[in-house]
C-alpha cells in the first residue's frame, strides 16, 4: 500500500487492490479445501460417513443387528452407546435368539481399522458368523 503522495504534487492517497484480491483468493481456496462434501448416513439419529464401494451387495437381512462405530471409536447399537462388555452381552442375547442373525457394521470412514476388526471379531467369537460392512455406492 502506497501512502506517500505522488511525485507530481497530487495529494491523493492510493490503495493497492492486488494484495486484497490475493487475500480473497487465498481465503476462498482455504474454505474450499477444508470443507467436506462426503455422503453422510443417519442411523438411529447418529450421523456416519460411510466408506464408498463400487460393488455393493445387499444381502437378505431377515434378521440383522446394526452396530455403528463412530469416528471417535464409540460403539452404538440402536442409538445407545455401549462399552465392549455391554456389546458382548447384547451379541450373546442375539445369538441365543437366532444364531443366523447378520451383524452389519456401519463404521465411519475415518474410524481406526482395528475398532471395526474388534467388533467383527467379538461377533464371530460369540458364534455370529454372518457379518457385513455397510458402504455407500459410488
Amino acid at each position: 500500500m502506497n501512502f506517500r503522495p505522488n511525485s507530481d504534487g497530487d495529494d491523493e492517497i492510493t490503495l493497492e487492490m492486488t494484495p486484497l484480491i490475493d487475500m480473497v483468493f487465498q481465503l476462498l481456496i482455504f474454505f474450499l479445501l477444508t470443507t467436506t462434501f462426503a455422503v453422510n448416513v443417519k442411523e438411529g439419529g447418529i450421523e456416519l460417513d460411510l466408506p464408498r464401494a463400487k460393488s455393493t451387495q445387499i444381502p437378505s437381512m431377515e434378521s440383522h443387528m446394526v452396530v455403528a462405530v463412530l469416528k471417535d471409536g464409540r460403539t452404538v447399537v440402536g442409538g445407545e452407546a455401549m462399552s465392549n462388555d455391554v456389546l458382548r452381552n447384547r451379541l450373546k442375547e442375539v445369538h441365543k435368539q437366532n444364531p443366523k442373525t447378520m451383524v452389519v457394521v456401519q463404521a465411519d470412514r475415518n474410524v481406526e481399522h482395528w475398532r471395526v476388526v474388534e467388533v467383527m471379531d467379538l461377533a464371530a467369537t460369540l458364534g455370529l458368523k454372518r457379518l457385513a460392512i455397510a458402504t455407500v455406492e459410488e
